[in-house]
């Protein structure tokens, strides 16, 4: 009797469960899956003639589809199927204008298609390669490509014509690679804010020092004793006595990852500027990631303004050899793990008397170094931000120096002492600041703080409040509010040449960012 029971009980037992269990399938069928919604964030880049389309994932779904239509062609039609990833690259388009958009899917369904993505693939650019000698008059073309191959030179009457969004290449195959414009010849590199011209590597990764560089040679002065001075990196003769000479005119012009040492202490920049002439100009020129210096003026009468130079290894801005003109709106930025000095300023390293004397007026200079106090990064113990030495001359006026690894401000040698006791070298309404020394300590006849802070040179140690000078993709330097760099600038001459402004460093407060445009080039070394 009690076995018959537990039978009876297990049978109404698995009825029970049996009957939860339909109840739980909804009469014994299986949950249904909702389709997955439409695709979000599809976008398209172009690579040569493959488009890769990416987007973000949809929960729930389990491949996707990728459609594509030619703008004024045919309806969408799928060119990638069953795609497990959110990105999906489509080969081998013919120039045109494409939109591409994304369908999920999933056992349920699929989902609407997403919002599409336009790009558009251009024709291939052409390229060409120039060699050897530029007599005469030769034109390039925005259109084309061009790949500078070995030492091409523009010759005494030759004239080189670069026009606006033309790109440039130097060869890192055939070293060394350079564009030289000998005595006589003529660069006019004509980019605009929006199309500069770019001087540049074409290696995949660029590094530093990939080609030579950009050399002017002009017939203005220089103070070598003999009647012709000679050129670094066998950039040939230069020098005269036309102060007015015109080697042609470089304007919204990128030069990058130049610099090449063709021997020990000779070596190519990224600009060269030999024995250049007044009637030559130069504005919003960038130099970026140069093995060796960003610009060198051996010598000449030439004026630049608006100047960048960014990751250089070597010094930003050289001048030597007598060297007499203007400059105005000026801009370094260290790398810190890789760099030499803000300013290098010398005279002649033979003879440090040699006339005529390293003598320029510049206005407005922001210098920035690799980190506050001068720290942050690897670069040597010799960082300085300005270094006058070996009996130079010039005034050196509104200029802001923060952030280098070992002074700030350094005068060697007696002979730019003298000029700096007869006021020849001087100067004024600057700041330095959180460099790892303000000062130089050395002992080269002249206590460099206390000859900054005499009450008429109205210098000051001081936080100049840049906005961001440190931030290598994005920079701002502009002082902020309440800076002591507003309107304690001393005034520039009114010439007609430099613009007259109040305040010291390269920029404003509030004003224009003009360092940040089409035309120049923000990042860390490498990028």
């Amino acid at each position: 009797m009690i076995r018959k029971r537990a039978w009876f009980l297990s049978l109404a037992l698995v009825a029970a469960m049996g009957a939860c269990s339909d109840d739980d399938d909804n009469g014994g069928g299986t949950q249904p899956v909702t389709p997955p919604t439409a695709p979000t964030g599809v976008a398209a880049s172009a690579s040569g003639a493959d488009v890769t389309v990416s987007w973000t994932a949809v929960t729930g779904a389990t491949a996707y589809d990728v459609q594509r239509q030619a703008v004024g062609g045919a309806s969408f039609a799928t060119v990638g199927t069953d795609v497990s990833t959110t990105s999906f690259t489509d080969a081998g388009l013919a120039p045109g204008t494409y939109l591409y958009r994304v369908i999920a899917r999933n056992s349920g369904g699929s989902s609407p298609a997403s919002d599409p993505a336009t790009i558009v693939i251009e024709e291939a650019m052409p390229f060409a390669n120039i060699t050897g000698t530029i007599t005469g008059e030769r034109t390039l073309s925005a259109d084309t490509t061009y790949t500078l191959q070995g030492i091409v030179v523009v010759d005494d009457g030759g004239r080189l014509n670069i026009p606006a969004g033309t790109l440039i290449f130097g060869s890192t195959d055939i070293q060394p690679t350079a564009l030289i414009v000998r005595t006589g010849g003529q660069l006019f590199s004509e980019g605009t804010e929006d199309n500069p011209v770019v001087f540049t590597s074409p290696a995949p990764t660029p590094t530093k020092g990939d080609w030579g560089g950009v050399v002017l040679n002009g017939r203005s002065i220089c103070n070598f004793p003999a009647s012709e001075c000679i050129g670094e990196g066998a950039s040939g003769p230069y020098g005269g006595d036309v102060l007015d000479d015109n080697s042609g005119r470089i304007v919204f012009t990128r030069i990058e990852w130049a610099g090449f040492e063709v021997s020990f202490g000779n070596e190519l920049n990224a600009l060269t500027l030999n024995g250049v002439g007044s009637g030559t100009e130069i504005h919003h020129v960038q130099t970026h990631g140069g093995l060796d210096d960003g610009f060198e003026w051996f010598g000449g009468t030439v004026d630049a303004k608006y100047l960048i130079a960014t990751d250089i290894s070597d010094d930003s801005f050289d001048f030597s050899t007598g060297w007499h003109g203007r400059g105005q709106f000026w801009i370094a930025q260290q790398d810190p793990d890789d760099a030499d000095n803000g300013y290098e300023v010398d005279g002649n390293e033979d003879d440090f008397d040699a006339t005529p004397w390293t003598n320029p007026t510049i206005y407005n200079v922001t210098l920035v170094g690799k980190g506050p106090d001068g720290s942050g990064g690897t670069a040597g113990e010799s960082t300085r931000g300005i270094l006058l030495r070996r009996g130079t001359a010039g005034l050196y006026a509104n200029h802001i120096v923060t952030g280098f690894g070992s002074e700030g401000f350094d005068v060697d040698q007696l002979e730019t002492v003298a000029r700096s006791v007869a006021d020849s070298m001087n100067v004024i309404n600057s700041i330095v600041f959180s460099n790892a020394a303000n000062f130089s300590g050395d002992d080269d006849g002249i206590d460099e703080e206390a000859w900054f802070m005499v009450a008429a040179r109205n210098n000051m140690v001081v936080d100049p409040m840049l906005a961001s000078p440190f931030d290598r993709a994005a920079p701002d330097f502009r002082p902020g509010a309440g800076s002591p760099a507003v309107g304690a600038g001393a005034t520039p001459p009114a010439d007609g040449w430099f613009d007259v402004v109040d305040f010291i460093g390269a920029v404003g407060a509030g004003a224009t960012e003009w360092y940040k445009a089409p035309w120049t080039r923000w990042g860390s070394s490498g990028s």
